[in-house]
């Protein structure tokens, strides 16, 4: 990159001049670096220097002032592309390489020709008069800022945007953003810009004018101080203040204030957009946080995410949880995720099916009992919530429970209290209940099998666990982790299976699987320990679930497929070994026997 100035128009027009770590001055004076002999150039005009890396612009109280990009300016830091007029000579700013630079920005725009024409015929522009460039010039620098903050979604991008703009196009001597903080209504944070440094070194804010600026919801100025409000319809995003330098002839024109306030409306806008998509992708990462919990569960799908979703959200609660679905659907894993993403997961957790007992052993089992409370209660017992105490209780099948049991459970889980059964001691429990079943509660209510009440307390939070025929596409994902839990029970005398055939993936795929997940992990445990080859073929599936293949057409169909993909890999294999079978057969790791037999099976001469 060689930083330098290259005139387009005037005496020395086509001239380039590199800037170093010295001054350059521009003016009519023979001492001048750069002499322009012209009655409108003050015998020192300008001069550019270097603050920092960047090149900085001065003027030198000259009688016609200095402009850059159609705007007096009295001091500006210089952009690539940049502009100088000094009299009737243009400069044009570059730091990039020739190749890099367009020949439409080495030529006049109509507006500087149109300035040229004015001066010529003795309209000389004096730097008072000469505060707004002409409307073309205003309008490409507009479309170009509009052009970049749309395609942003930025914020800080977008403010450097806008303050880009406005210095490029007014003698501003200081611009800042405002943001608001959308809950408190205060301000959130405010980024500075200066002409003299592109650093965020803060100058000083009327806070009357930001405040009335705020409560007002609509422009404040001056001739010295604009403060426009940010706003879309449906936000306040805050406040864009900019200021003239106290000392100098430099003020707000009308032509200042309409183009800020257009400024203001397009970087609202796109403010509030990056806003927008900074919260979305804050709450897509915490959404995958949620998703990343500990569950134990296999499933990419939908229907499986909500639930990982459901887990991470409901599993540091202690509130009671409600698990419906069919059996076999994997309604203990979400218990278990549950309570392992708890702050009861150090403690232990209580499996009790409900179906399993009769109505006194299960209050026994849950409640404890005390001695003689019933025939065979020959000692004092205590009850899984008593072992349970800081941990969690999952009772599944509750829709099984007795009309009298339920009303015990619901005084336990209103009031965190329980009796043993045959007995009038009141006992504290401190543990989470969380149920399953897989019977349909709000028939149960209707027939009068359910307590309506314990229904309510139950389902805080509902978890409904989909069918497997409702989520298909988990299934060979399910395959591979059953194959993979339950190879080594086949017996050493045959191979190891590696996965099933595509034929009983077209099987999988098409049943409809009414005991769900467990069905499908008994079909591939029994077909392990029973079968004899690498790949769990059709004849090792139970007739149940082997006639439910596909139809003969789509079966067909995805044989013909097959074909064509051995076909193709085949004749690769024979034009890199020139034909050769043999050598062939070698590179696709086949037997020379079967690989003839394939090619004559395939037509392939």
């Amino acid at each position: 990159m060689h930083p330098r100035i290259v005139a387009i128009s005037g005496p020395l027009k086509g001239s380039p001049f590199p800037l170093g770590p010295f001054e350059l001055v521009i003016g009519r004076d023979r001492s001048c670096d750069i002499r322009l002999d012209d009655p409108l150039v003050s015998r020192k005009h300008c001069g550019i220097s270097h603050e920092g890396n960047r090149p900085f612009l001065l003027d030198m109280q000259s009688a016609t002032g200095t402009f850059v990009n159609g705007f007096y300016f009295p001091a500006k830091m210089l952009l690539n592309g940049d502009r100088i007029r000094v009299g009737r000579s243009i400069f044009v700013y570059l730091d990039q390489d020739d190749a890099e630079v367009g020949s439409a920005m080495l030529m006049r725009t109509p507006a500087e020709e149109e300035w040229d024409r004015k001066v010529n015929a003795g309209q000389s522009g004096q730097r008072a008069a000469a505060y707004e460039a002409a409307m073309s010039t205003v309008l490409d620098a507009f479309l170009e800022f509009n052009g970049r903050i749309n395609a942003s979604r930025d914020a800080d991008e977008i403010q450097s945007r806008v303050f880009e703009l406005i210095f490029r196009v007014m003698p501003v001597e200081g611009v800042a953003i405002l943001l608001r903080d959308l809950d408190t209504a205060g301000i959130l944070s405010t980024t500075y810009r200066s002409i003299l440094s592109q650093s965020d070194e803060p100058f000083p804010i009327d806070e009357i004018v930001t405040g009335k600026a705020l409560s007002d919801g609509g422009p404040i100025y001056s001739d010295k101080v604009v403060c426009f409000p940010l706003s879309t319809p449906s936000a306040k995003v805050g406040l864009l203040y900019a200021v003239m330098a106290a000392e100098g002839l430099e003020w707000f024109t009308a032509g200042h204030v309409r183009l800020l306030e257009a400024v203001a409306g397009s970087a609202a806008v796109a403010l509030e957009r990056a806003r927008y998509v900074a919260w979305l992708e804050g709450e897509n990462r915490r959404l995958n946080e949620a998703i990343n919990v500990e569950h134990g569960m296999i499933g990419r799908s939908d229907k499986m995410q909500k639930i990982y979703q459901l887990v991470g959200r409901a599993g540091p609660s202690d509130l009671t949880v409600l698990i419906t679905g069919e059996s076999g659907t994997g309604k203990e894993l979400v218990a278990k995720a549950l309570h392992r993403n708890s702050p009861r997961a150090q403690n232990a957790m209580y499996v009790v099916n409900c179906a399993a007992f009769t109505d006194t052993l299960l209050g026994s089992e849950l409640f404890g009992h005390e001695k003689g409370a019933f025939t065979g209660a020959d000692k004092l017992r205590k009850g899984l919530f008593e072992f349970a105490d800081g941990g969690t209780v999952f009772l599944d099948e509750i829709g099984e429970c007795s009309f009298t049991l339920q009303a015990d459970l619901l005084r336990l889980i209103q009031q965190r209290e329980f009796k043993r059964l045959g007995g009038n001691q009141l006992l504290r429990a401190n543990l989470r209940i969380i149920a399953a079943t897989n019977v349909d509660l709000e028939k149960a209510m209707k027939e009068g099998r359910f307590r309506q009440d314990l229904y309510f307390r139950l389902n805080v939070i509902p978890i409904h666990m989909p069918k497997l025929a409702e989520r298909r596409e988990d299934i060979p994902l399910l395959v591979a982790e059953f194959i993979k839990k339950y190879g080594h029970i086949r017996s050493g005398a045959y191979p190891p299976v590696q996965g099933v055939t595509p034929e009983v993936r077209q099987i999988f795929a098409s049943y409809d699987w009414p005991g769900n997940v467990r069905e499908l992990e008994n079909v591939i445990e029994a077909a392990i320990a029973l079968g004899t080859s690498t790949y769990i073929g059709r004849e090792e599936l139970p007739l149940s679930v082997s006639l439910k293949a596909p139809e003969p057409a789509e079966l067909g169909q995805w044989v013909t497929q097959l074909n064509a993909c051995k076909k193709t890999i085949i004749e690769r294999a024979l034009q890199k070994t020139s034909l050769n079978r043999a050598e062939a057969a070698r590179l696709l790791d086949l037997n020379p026997k079967y690989f003839s037999a394939l090619c004559k099976e395939l037509h392939l001469k």
